[in-house]
């Protein structure tokens, strides 16, 4: 007799429970920094030569003991940080029932059986052979994969699959169908896809569309830690030696942000820390991979000590199977994972080198944090550590393997990727970058979907960026002599120029009348500006540039630069010929308001029609009152920003006739700054909101004259001229806004902070609202579509997890459905800092509204949704 859907209930609600103690536990004990640090503690103590001699008879009863307080000590206090509101007594009662539900055994044995554990509840494998996560388990899984390398999981997965027998996989009878089985289960990528059948169809018949993806940040975090294995002092380097002296943070008070990242993940963790623990780890996988293969753990030891390096890549040697065909950075370390798990499960490795697997795993999961952003660690400033600390630097110079990497084999998820790259200051630097981007994809195309090379790319004889461009073209589209390429996946290339401050530039600015910069921003409008003229010289001396670069984007902190500082150049791109354009806005913001004016503001001066893209548009889906609660009911601002954000907020509840009877409250607050700023009574909301409408002029065209060769400069010239003439007042207020004209106490009075607390607030959560709906129905009437990020959102923005993500808002199913038509398209944004894809995306999303359609009595409603926002996205690219 089949269960009722009651019992089906409880059986799904169980299932989910279990799913999130067995998540909890994991991530406590590979957050396990004591253990860690107790494990390099013995080394020093007990050997003078190298970590491996610690491991080659066994660890002392006392070292042994020690290892084991370390253990449930340092498991505990991660348990504890992981549930801070559960007193002690709970969390110990949790953890025991925990351990003994999963069977673990003695501790130092555990990490097989646990990762065999976790491979059983979220792992299955799909109709077309891949490894899959079990959908309803999907949010369990993405919350385990930050903290704990994902391939542990999938190796284990797999080895329960071969069940290899003996010492090593070489008794396995069919070498050429184990690599091949390899290759189908792991589709070149660390990150298993959801295994809901909806998701098969649309990706088999349609092909996802990209359209925000950033091609650095994309690696996943295992396959740099491959090459970190390899050779650290090229992957690791660069954070030991330059970053740290390069970076300061957003101010000098707090010091360096990547030093703030390390430290968050390990007090003591320093650069040089790091580089050892990662040449220890190659010598510990050295050492459990010879013993794996020749059954004894005393054999090579020697040699291990002398050379970590060489050993691994004997021991590498000794493990993989002879084979003629590319097994790819995912295949090559899955098959080192199951062999040493084969030979943990068959115990043909020792216990006592339980030890030594436990070592190896805590440094590799500690590295792969440190490039995937972290539950806990919220907002932009976060992200961006990470993609500061030049981990990713050296395993990013190939683009092969990125573009293997989104395709996945012969999953052939991506129908067309838009990859952002940022532009150089240089015709020949961009065109170097471009020529790079085009070489990874030519070898690409040139693959069948296992990796094998199936037609000759020679993309070396091709020295200019236009012969690249053709033979990229050829393989796309094939011709008699030059057959089409079996790869899915289409390129167009999206450059973004980077939103960014000079602190000294800032504090110069504000504080000293003799030495002031020109305006606002100065240095980055001119090497904005340069780089898009050299941008645009790339651009007409190159043949066939003009349909692979598709649009144009910036990107990076926007409390950094503000879209204003952008128009000028956004319209220059537009003289020369770019007609699509997106920008990131409204992700990271001060107050909610500050956000929708962002957005406000990106369509204002840009310039942005039908066609062209929000990125994120966060602020205009959040909950005004959830977004207070976040911020704890008040917020710090400079005096300047609240008086924009109350000039905007005039203007469009003016404009879009909403919330009238707040807007006599809002003119005198906007009377009240503007006397404390700039002191002047004359300055009504309508001046104030035409001077920031006047904005989107460029400032430095005040010294620009008629007889400019440069026809971009006469024209902003002649704008700024034509707003002078129309709009004095405004004008003039503009240009005091960029200190031309103003005093220093005057701009000073501007950066003068202000607690805005949410009981006091004019803008309340219900103007809020009523501001966000106008923004939505400006972007519609416009026919402007939003890149919706879902990891990406979760992790930067306010939400707790995907059940809250605003697009449901947007798409009429959220708890605060918002009127509108919008169109939402999805993308992954940096996919290896946030351990996704652009599959992965449409399945948490589409997980999400399935349960908000039941509730409405309308199951079939989601995935109509998902395949409108499909649609779009073929629409909307550029």
């Amino acid at each position: 007799m089949p269960p009722s859907n009651s019992s089906l209930y409880h059986s799904t609600e169980s299932e989910l429970f279990q799913a999130w103690e067995i998540v909890t536990y994991a991530k406590a004990v590979f957050l396990n920094v004591d253990l860690l640090r107790s494990m390099e503690d013995m080394v020093r103590e007990g050997c003078d030569t190298h970590v491996a001699c610690l491991y080659e008879e066994g660890l002392t009863r006392v070292q042994a003991e020690s290892w084991l307080k370390s253990f449930n000590q340092g498991r505990f206090m991660q348990m504890s940080r992981l549930n801070p509101q559960v007193t002690d007594d709970v969390l110990e009662k949790r953890l025991m029932r925990t351990v003994r539900e999963l069977s673990l055994g003695d501790a130092h044995v555990q990490l097989p059986p646990l990762l065999s554990r976790l491979a059983e509840m979220f792992l299955c494998e799909g109709s077309d052979g891949s490894i899959r996560v079990r959908t309803r388990l999907l949010e369990p899984w993405q919350a385990l994969i930050l903290v704990v390398p994902p391939l542990l999981v999938t190796s284990a997965w797999i080895a329960k699959q071969l069940k290899w027998s003996g010492h090593s996989p070489f008794d396995y009878q069919d070498r050429k169908g184990a690599i091949f089985r390899f290759q189908r289960w792991l589709s070149d990528s660390t990150l298993p896809l959801d295994d809901d059948p909806f998701l098969d169809h649309l990706c088999r018949t349609q092909g996802l569309d990209e359209t925000h993806l950033h091609l650095n940040g994309t690696t996943e975090a295992e396959k740099v830690w491959c090459d970190a294995l390899v050779s650290p002092q090229k992957v690791v380097g660069g954070l030991t030696y330059k970053t740290l002296e390069r970076e300061f943070g957003l101010h000098v008070a707090i010091g360096n942000g990547v030093d703030r990242l390390l430290r968050q993940e390990d007090y003591e963790l320093q650069p040089t820390t790091l580089m050892l623990r990662v040449e220890v780890a190659a010598t510990l996988k050295a050492l459990l991979l010879r013993c794996a293969v020749e059954g004894a753990a005393t054999q090579g030891i020697q040699e291990i000590v002398m050379s970590a390096q060489g050993a691994l890549s004997k021991a590498r040697e000794m493990c993989l199977p002879h084979s003629t065909r590319r097994l790819g950075t995912v295949v090559t370390e899955a098959w080192q994972l199951v062999t040493l798990l084969t030979s943990f499960n068959n115990r043909t490795l020792s216990d006592h080198l339980g030890y030594v697997f436990w070592h190896y795993a805590l440094i590799r999961a500690q590295f792969c944090r440190l490039l995937v952003q972290q539950a806990q660690h919220k907002g932009f400033d976060q992200f961006q550590y990470i993609t500061l600390n030049e981990l990713r630097e050296a395993t990013e110079q190939d683009y092969a393997e990125r573009f293997r990497q989104i395709e996945r084999g012969h999953q052939q998820v991506v129908d067309f990727l838009e990859g952002r790259f940022a532009p150089k200051n240089h015709p020949d630097k961009t065109a170097a970058l471009i020529g790079k981007i085009l070489r990874g994809y030519l070898k690409f195309l040139s693959e069948d979907e296992d990796g094998q090379v199936s037609s000759e790319q020679g993309s070396s004889q091709y020295g200019s960026l236009s012969d690249l461009i053709e033979r990229v073209q050829e393989l796309e589209r094939g011709r008699s002599e030059v057959p089409q390429s079996i790869r899915r996946l289409r390129l167009g290339l999206v450059p973004h120029f980077i939103k960014q401050t000079t602190y000294s530039e800032r504090v110069s600015f504000f504080s000293n009348n003799d030495v002031r910069p020109f305006c606002r921003d100065v240095r980055l409008r001119r090497e904005t500006d340069h780089s898009a003229r050299a941008l645009i010289a790339l651009l007409q001396r190159t043949r066939g540039l003009e349909g692979l670069i598709r649009g144009i984007d910036a990107a990076s902190n926007e409390r950094h630069a503000g879209p204003e500082v952008f128009a000028p150049v956004f319209r220059r791109m537009r003289a020369a010929g770019i007609r699509r354009f997106t920008y990131h806005v409204g992700e990271d913001f001060a107050h909610l308001a500050s956000g929708l004016r962002a957005i406000s503001e990106a369509v204002m001066y840009l310039g942005l029609d039908a066609g062209c893209r929000i990125g994120h548009g966060t602020a205009a889906g959040v909950s005004p009152k959830k977004w207070w609660g976040s911020v704890q009911g008040y917020v710090v601002l400079p005096l300047e920003e609240r008086l924009d954000d109350l000039v905007f907020a005039w203007d469009t509840m003016v404009n879009a006739r909403i919330h009238i009877e707040s807007i006599t409250l809002i003119e005198a607050e906007i009377r009240s700054l503007t006397m404390r700023i700039w002191q002047n009574p004359t300055l009504t909301p309508d001046v104030l909101s035409m001077a920031w409408k006047l904005r989107t002029l460029d400032p430095l065209a005040k010294e620009t004259g008629s007889s400019d060769v440069d026809p971009n400069r006469r024209n902003e010239a002649l704008r700024y001229a034509e707003a002078r003439d129309r709009h004095p007042e405004a004008h003039a207020q503009f240009l005091l806004r960029h200190g031309i004209g103003a005093t220093t106490q005057q701009l000073q009075r501007c950066q003068e902070e202000i607690v805005v607390f949410r009981k006091d607030d004019v803008l309340s959560p219900k103007v809020l609202r009523g501001l966000q709906q106008a923004i939505l129905k400006r972007l519609a009437d416009c026919t402007i579509a939003i890149e919706t990020l879902p990891t990406s959102n979760v992790r930067i923005s306010i939400h707790e997890g995907y059940d809250e993500h605003h697009a449901s808002n947007w798409l009429g199913l959220g708890k605060h459905p918002m009127k509108s038509s919008v169109a939402i398209v999805i993308g992954s944004d940096n996919p290896g800092i946030f351990a996704t894809g652009l599959r992965q995306e449409y399945a948490h999303l589409l997980r999400v509204l399935r349960g908000r359609a039941k509730d409405l009595g309308d199951p079939l409603l989601s995935e109509a949704l998902i395949q409108r926002m499909c649609t779009d996205a073929k629409r909307f690219r550029f």
